[in-house]
């Protein structure tokens, strides 16, 4: 069953994909070379570019490959980089989650 993005999430989106689109103009990228050089259409790099929630993760990891920031959001999300993570990691990691 799905359900509708909060606010707060709608909001982290949309931030989301205005910084992408920072990033392909910084870089003196147009829409066009990024969707091809992605293997993508312009229409999926409008949906990531204004956050929508209906992108495939397959399709925003190649615009983040094209945009070369790729390996920047994977150290983000790593445990190991973040204070929380780290002392949760110390606790260590279960061999199987359960409720």
């Amino acid at each position: 069953m799905s359900q509708r993005p909060s606010a707060l999430r709608t909001r982290r989106m949309a931030t989301l994909g205005e910084n992408l689109r920072s990033w392909r103009k910084v870089q003196r990228l147009t829409a066009a070379m990024v969707a091809e050089r992605a293997g993508i259409n312009r229409t999926t790099l409008r949906a990531i570019e204004e956050g929508s929630g209906s992108v495939k993760l397959e399709n925003l990891f190649a615009v983040l490959e094209v945009l070369g920031i790729d390996d920047a959001v994977i150290a983000a999300t790593d445990p190991v980089n973040d204070d929380r993570g780290r002392l949760l990691l110390v606790q260590g990691l279960p061999q199987r989650v359960r409720p």
